[in-house]
């Protein structure tokens, strides 16, 4: 069951490498957003395999790191 949530996650990762490592500005630029394309489809694949225990520690990850990125931008201003 770890191996088909690995899958996803490990595509999704790759995907978002390269499509911040190309060049929009050339024709060299087309795999980014065919990566990006691919990579919200694997985040998709991810999420519906995922047990929920592991999607509910995402969410509160991304709450709590959210919540601390908003304060340090708050406090800057």
């Amino acid at each position: 069951m770890i191996v088909t949530c690995l899958i996803p996650l490990t595509l999704c990762l790759i995907a978002a490498v390269i499509t911040t490592g190309t060049d929009r500005r050339t024709l060299d630029g087309i795999p980014g957003p065919m990566a990006a394309i691919i990579g919200v489809g694997c985040l998709i694949w991810f999420v519906a395999v995922c047990p929920w225990p592991i999607e509910l520690g995402l969410v509160l990850a991304v709450l709590v790191l959210g919540k601390h990125y908003l304060q340090n931008i708050l406090n800057l201003g």
